[in-house]
C-alpha cells in the first residue's frame, strides 16, 4: 500500500461507490482523486474525536446564527443541515462550467427580451408558441411593461448534475426569485471557522466578489442619481421556506428587508411606509414569485405583492430584479429548444448542455417517451408541488394508462427528460471516522457585473443520504455541502466592504423603519416582559410551596396561586385548591403554566409569541441577541418536578435579563430601540399595577409575608432591606414598587421612560400634541395625585389604592391603543376583486 493510499485509509475504509455512477471522491478503482489528497490527509490527521467535536461546533454555530429552513406543512423551523466534507473542483473543470453559465445567462436574457419584445423566435418558428403562451409562465400583463435597452436579468441560479461519465448537464433554471446563495455563503463562513487552516491552505476561491458584483448591479438599476438609492429585499415573510436567507442577505448586502404590507404605490411610485413617513423605493430585489407580485393585474387574491407595482414599473420609477414576468424562463419545455435558440440568438453552440428533454406537445416526442418508459421521467413544464415528477419505469400498466390520458389532455404542459444517474459524494456523519455515501446535485449562481455575467466561484451542494435517490431537494430532507473551487495560484482576499472610491458621508441615523417592524419591536418588548414577569412570579410561588411547613405558610402560597391564576388568565383552577390540594396536583398545573405552548397565558405561549416577533425582524437583530433568543427557544424542563421547573424558570429570568442588558448597552438609540423599550415599559407598568391589585384583593395590607413576596418578584428585596432592615410594611413596599423613581422596576420609573419614548417618537413632526402623549399626560397627572403616605392615611387604604390603580391601568391601556393607532395600523386593507385571477 503506497503512502497516499494509507493516508486516506481511515476515512475511506467504509466508503464504497456504487458501480456505474460517477463518484466525486473516488476513481472507479476505489482510489481517491488527486484533488482530494490534501483534504483527506488533513482530516485524517485531525482524528475521529476532533472531527466529531468540530461537527458539534458547526451545529452550535448554525444554531446560534439561527440558520433554518422551513418545511411547508411543518409548524417548526428545521435546523439547516451542513456536512463538513466539502465538494472539491479544480479551476480547469470550473472554467468550463463558468463559461457555460455566462453563455446561458446571456441566452436567457435574449429570450426574455425577445418574448416580451419583437418575438422574432416565434415569427421565425424557432420555438412553438404553445410553450410560451399555453403551458404557463408568460404574463400578458407584463408585455407592454419593459424597455430592455438598459436593463437585463440581474441574477440566476442553475442546477447541474453529472451523468455516469462525469459530464455536467443542466437540469433546471431559477430566474424569478432564485434561492440558495445566502445558504451557500453561510456554509462557507461556517466551514472556514471550523477548518481555518485547511480552508486557507487549500487555496479556495472566495465568494465575496460575487456579492459585491450583485450589489453594484442592483444599485446601478436606480434611475435616481441625485441621492443614494433605496433598495429593498422583498420577502413573502417568515413563513417562507428560505426566510432565513432573505433576512441574512438583506443584512449582508445592506438592504432593507420588507414585506408587501410595508410598501405602497402612490402616483406610480413605490414607497416604503416608515414611522418617519413615506420613503421612495428605487430598486426591489425580490424573493416573491411573478404571479403574486401585483394583485391588481396578476393574482387577484395575493397578499404577497404590492397593488399597482406594474404601473410603477411601466412609469420607470422603480426597477424590479429580476423583471416581473421572467418566470417563463423556468419552463422546462424551453430546454428542448435551447440548443437551436443559442445558435439563433448568439450564433454559438450551447457550452453547457441541458439534460435531454422532449416536449410532450410534439406527437413524435410522446410516441418516443411512451415507447421507452425506462429512459424517461415525466415532469410538468412549470414546476408545481401538486404535480410531481413521475418515473415511468415505476408505474403499473393501469397507472401508465392514467398518466398517458392525463398528458394527452394537455400535452403542452408536460415534458419528458432522460434520467441522469447523478453523482455520489461523501458525507461525514460525525458519529464515526468513516464516510457515508450520498447522491448530490449542485446549484450554481450567476449575476450581472460590469463585464457581463459572472458566476459565484462556489455553490450550494444538496446531498441526499440515500445513494439511490433521484430527486434531491431540501423539502425532501436533503442536507447541504460547500463547493470549494481550488485555485491554481494564491487568491487575493475579497470582502464586501467598499474600496477607496471616495469619502462616505457621516451618518448618525439609519433609514426609517417600516411600521410593521416598529409593531414587531413593540411586541417583542411586551412579550419578553410578559414572559419574564410570569417567570418571576411563578418562581416565587414555587419557592413558597417548597418552604411551606406551617398552615399559615400554606395560606401564603395559596394566595400566590390565586394571583397567578388571575394574572396569567390560564384558568388552572388555583382558586379551588385553597392551598390544601396535594402538592402533586398543584405541581402538574404549575408545570402546564410554565410549559404549555398552546394555552394562552402560559409562559411558553408568551415566549413563542416573543420568538415569532423576533423572526419577523431578524435582519435587525444582532448575533448576540439571536444567540440568546435561540437559548430561550430551546430551553425546557426535563420533567415536571419542582426542582426542574425552578431551574427552568431561573434560566428564563437570567436569559431575559441578558437580553435587556444587550438592548440597553448595545442597541443604538434609534427608532427601533424606542419602540422596543416602549413595549417593555408599558407591559411592566401594567404588571406592577395588576400585581398589587390582585394582592390587595386576596390579602390584607397587613400580610407582611405576601408583601415580602412582591419584593422578591420585583427583585428589590436587597435594596428594601438595606433601607428598612427586616421590617416589612405595606406602605414602604408600595412606595418602593410604585413611587420610587430610583427603582428600575417601579411604576414611576416606567412612566418616566414612557414619557421619554413617546417624546422621541413624536419629535420632529409638525403637528399638534399627539394622541399618545395626551393619554400619557393623563396618566402622569393621575399618578401625581397620590403617594404612599397619602394612600395609607385613608380610612380604607386598600380601597383607595384599588381605585387609584384601576384608573392608572385604564389610562395605560389608552396609551397603548393610541400608540397602535398612530404607528401600527398604517396598512392599506386589500379587497379581493373577482376571483384569484383578477
Amino acid at each position: 500500500m503506497n503512502q497516499r493510499t494509507s493516508q486516506a485509509a481511515n476515512l475511506l475504509s467504509g466508503y464504497k461507490p456504487a458501480p456505474g455512477v460517477y463518484d466525486e471522491l473516488c476513481l472507479p478503482d476505489g482510489k481517491s482523486r488527486d484533488k482530494y489528497e490534501f483534504l483527506l490527509r488533513s482530516l485524517n490527521n485531525l482524528g475521529g474525536a476532533e472531527l466529531r467535536r468540530r461537527k458539534e461546533d458547526s451545529l452550535r454555530i448554525l444554531k446560534e446564527s439561527g440558520v433554518t429552513y422551513n418545511v411547508y406543512g411543518d409548524e417548526r423551523e428545521r435546523a439547516w443541515g451542513l456536512d463538513l466534507f466539502p465538494l472539491l473542483m479544480d479551476s480547469k473543470e470550473w472554467d468550463g462550467i463558468e463559461r457555460g453559465l455566462a453563455q446561458r445567462s446571456e441566452l436567457l436574457n435574449e429570450i426574455l427580451k425577445d418574448v416580451y419584445g419583437p418575438k422574432r423566435a416565434l415569427y421565425e418558428k424557432k420555438i412553438p408558441h404553445e410553450i410560451l403562451f399555453q403551458s404557463g409562465g408568460f404574463l400578458r400583463a407584463c408585455a407592454p411593461v419593459y424597455d430592455f435597452t438598459n436593463f437585463r436579468l440581474a441574477f440566476l441560479a442553475t442546477d447541474i448534475s453529472r451523468d455516469s461519465q462525469g459530464n455536467f448537464y443542466v437540469i433546471g433554471d431559477r430566474v424569478q426569485a432564485p434561492s440558495g446563495s445566502g445558504y451557500a455563503l453561510e456554509n462557507r463562513i461556517v466551514l472556514s471557522r471550523i477548518f481555518p487552516s485547511l480552508y486557507r491552505d487549500s487555496q479556495v476561491h472566495r465568494v465575496a466578489l460575487y456579492f459585491r458584483a450583485l450589489r453594484r448591479t442592483l444599485n446601478s438599476f436606480s434611475s435616481n442619481k441625485d441621492r443614494e438609492p433605496l433598495t429593498i429585499l422583498l420577502t413573502p415573510g417568515p413563513g417562507n421556506e428560505t426566510y432565513f436567507e432573505h433576512a441574512y442577505l438583506a443584512g449582508y448586502l445592506g438592504y432593507t428587508l420588507a414585506q408587501a404590507e410595508d410598501l405602497t404605490v402612490r402616483d406610480n411610485k413605490v414607497f416604503l411606509k416608515t414611522i418617519e413617513g413615506l420613503q421612495q423605493v428605487d430598486v426591489i430585489f425580490r424573493r416573491v414569485d411573478d404571479w403574486y407580485m401585483d394583485p391588481l393585474e396578476l393574482k387577484g387574491d395575493s397578499l404577497l405583492g404590492v397593488p399597482g407595482i406594474l404601473g410603477a414599473v411601466r412609469a420607470g420609477t422603480i426597477t424590479v430584479a429580476n423583471p416581473i414576468g421572467s418566470g417563463f424562463l423556468e419552463n422546462r419545455a424551453i430546454h428542448a429548444y435551447l440548443p437551436s435558440l443559442c445558435k439563433f440568438y448568439l450564433g454559438e453552440d450551447l457550452i453547457l448542455p441541458n439534460v435531454p428533454t422532449l416536449w410532450m406537445g410534439d406527437e413524435n416526442s410522446r410516441k418516443e417517451v411512451f415507447s421507452n418508459p425506462h429512459k424517461y421521467t415525466i415532469k410538468p413544464a412549470i414546476r408545481s408541488p401538486l404535480d410531481p415528477s413521475v418515473f415511468l419505469s415505476t408505474l403499473k400498466e393501469s397507472e401508465m394508462l392514467d398518466l398517458r390520458t392525463k398528458v394527452e389532455a394537455r400535452p403542452e404542459r408536460y415534458v419528458a427528460q432522460e434520467i441522469l444517474t447523478g453523482s455520489t459524494s461523501p458525507i461525514f456523519s460525525g458519529d464515526s471516522e468513516e464516510l457515508l455515501i450520498g447522491k448530490s446535485v449542485l446549484r450554481t449562481f450567476t449575476c450581472l457585473s460590469e463585464n457581463g455575467y459572472t458566476s459565484m466561484p462556489g455553490g450550494l451542494v444538496r446531498v441526499s443520504t440515500k445513494a439511490d435517490e433521484l430527486i434531491i431537494t431540501n423539502q425532501r430532507g436533503a442536507i447541504s455541502k460547500d463547493l470549494w473551487i481550488l485555485a491554481s495560484e494564491e487568491k487575493k482576499e475579497f470582502s464586501l466592504l467598499p474600496g477607496q472610491i471616495g469619502r462616505m458621508p457621516i451618518k448618525r441615523k439609519g433609514s426609517g423603519i417600516p411600521s410593521r417592524v416598529a409593531d414587531n419591536m413593540f411586541w417583542m418588548g411586551r412579550y419578553a416582559e410578559r414572559a419574564e414577569n410570569m417567570s418571576r412570579l411563578l418562581r416565587e410561588t414555587v419557592h413558597k410551596i417548597l418552604e411551606a411547613e406551617e398552615s399559615y405558610e400554606k395560606e401564603q402560597f395559596s394566595i400566590l396561586l390565586g394571583i397567578l391564576d388571575q394574572l396569567s388568565g390560564f384558568s388552572l383552577g388555583f382558586f379551588e385548591t385553597n392551598g390544601l390540594d396535594s402538592l402533586d396536583s398543584i405541581r402538574e398545573k404549575i408545570f402546564q403554566l410554565a410549559t404549555s405552548p398552546y394555552s394562552s397565558g402560559s409562559i411558553r405561549h408568551d415566549l413563542n409569541f416573543f420568538v415569532g416577533s423576533t423572526k419577523a425582524v431578524r435582519d435587525r437583530i444582532s448575533d448576540d441577541t439571536r444567540y440568546l433568543i435561540s437559548r430561550l427557544e430551546s430551553e425546557t424542563p426535563r420533567n415536571s418536578s419542582y426542582d426542574e421547573v425552578l431551574e427552568y424558570l431561573q434560566k428564563l429570568v437570567n436569559l431575559f435579563a441578558s437580553l435587556s442588558g444587550l438592548a440597553n448597552e448595545s442597541m443604538s438609540r434609534e427608532t427601533g430601540y424606542f419602540f422596543l423599550d416602549m413595549g417593555k415599559r408599558l407591559e411592566r407598568a401594567q404588571f406592577i399595577a395588576r400585581l398589587l391589585l390582585s394582592t390587595i384583593e386576596r390579602s390584607s395590607v397587613y400580610n407582611k409575608s405576601i408583601f415580602e413576596s412582591l419584593l422578591n418578584v420585583n427583585d428589590i428585596r436587597i435594596t428594601y432591606r438595606r433601607r428598612y432592615k427586616y421590617r416589612v410594611e405595606a406602605e414602604s413596599v408600595v412606595d418602593i414598587l410604585i413611587f420610587d423613581e430610583s427603582n428600575p422596576r417601579s411604576l414611576a420609573f416606567q412612566l418616566e421612560r414612557l414619557r421619554e419614548n413617546t417624546l422621541f417618537s413624536s419629535s420632529g413632526k409638525d403637528e399638534e400634541i399627539s394622541e399618545e402623549i395626551q393619554r400619557l399626560t393623563d396618566v402622569l397627572v393621575r399618578f401625581s395625585e397620590e403617594d404612599a403616605k397619602r394612600l395609607f392615611e385613608y380610612a380604607d387604604p386598600a380601597g383607595g389604592l384599588r381605585r387609584w390603580l384601576e384608573d392608572i391601568l385604564s389610562q395605560l391601556k389608552s396609551v397603548s391603543d393610541a400608540v397602535a393607532t398612530k404607528y401600527f395600523r398604517y396598512v392599506e386593507n386589500q379587497v379581493r376583486l373577482g376571483g384569484p385571477y383578477g
